[in-house]
Order: structure tokens, then sequence, then C-alpha cells
């Protein structure tokens, strides 16, 4: 290998001299850029729901018993497995039906054989997701149920 010319004498070449005023910020603000939409696309923008279920502490009566009127009201039973089944009990009638929409559709029809005032008492499993419990509420509200009464249970007969 030949030395260069200016390498022949032993001697290193000068070193071309920065501008010590100004840096470059090009190539940080495009990686800011990219970093910032990476980050926006990731993103979860779901918002988490929950509702907040009191147990009950004891046994005795509330201190502070309400007055509810005696309107007897009817009642249909859904309810809700571990498995996150339904099943739409009714004095005439019981059904499986799978996903909210086929829920709605059976409570609907339990709503037309049934009187004006009705109840929906849901019975949901202890371990059941609270997805389900959300559809069953939602689908006794679009069907237009009076009350809405939920009980967890351990297990089912």
């Amino acid at each position: 290998m030949m030395p260069l010319p200016s390498q022949a004498n032993g001697d290193v070449p000068p070193r071309a001299k920065r501008d010590n005023g100004e840096l470059d910020m090009t190539p940080m603000v495009d990686v800011t850029f990219l970093l910032l939409i990476f980050f926006m696309v990731t993103a979860s923008f779901s918002l988490q729901r929950s509702i907040a279920m009191p147990r009950q502490m004891s046994d005795q009566p509330s201190p502070n018993p309400s007055v509810e009127p005696n309107v007897e009201l009817e009642s249909i039973q859904l309810e809700i497995d571990d498995e996150g089944a339904f099943l739409v009990l009714t004095p005439d009638w019981e059904r499986e039906p799978t996903g909210k929409q086929n829920l709605v559709a059976a409570l609907k029809e339990a709503v037309a054989a049934s009187h004006d005032n009705l109840k929906l008492d849901i019975r949901v499993h202890e371990n059941a997701q609270l997805q389900r419990l959300v559809d069953g509420m939602d689908a006794g509200t679009i069907t237009g149920f009076q009350a809405i009464q939920i009980t967890e249970v351990n297990g089912f007969d």
C-alpha cells in the first residue's frame, strides 16, 4: 500500500474544522416525529369500563328501609353462567340464546307474550365476565323492562 503524498513524511492530514455555532437538528426532529407516529398507532383508545357491585355485608335488614310501591311486576329470569352463556326463563318457555342480538330477540319475544309490568331478574355466576352482565343489562333496557334486578350466585340448579 502506497502512502498518500501528504503522509509520505509521516504527517497526519489536517482535519476539516467544524462550525462551532450550529448543529443540524433535522435528524433529531425526524426521529421525534417517527416515535410520535409509532406511539399514536400502537396506543389503545378503548375505555375500560367497570360496574361496582357492592356485596351484602350482613344478614341484617337495612337501617333505612325504602318504601317501594306494591306494584307486582312479572319476572323474567336471565341466567348468565361462568362460561358466559345466556338462559332466558319465562313461565311458558326457556331459551338459550347465543350472543347479544339473539338475547335481545328472545327478551322481545318474552315481552310480547307477557304483561306491561315486567322485571328482568338477572342471575349471574360469580365467575362470569363483566361484559356478559353488561350485555344482559343492555338487552333488558333495549327491550323495555321496567326494572332490572341483579343477583350474584355461586352456581345454578
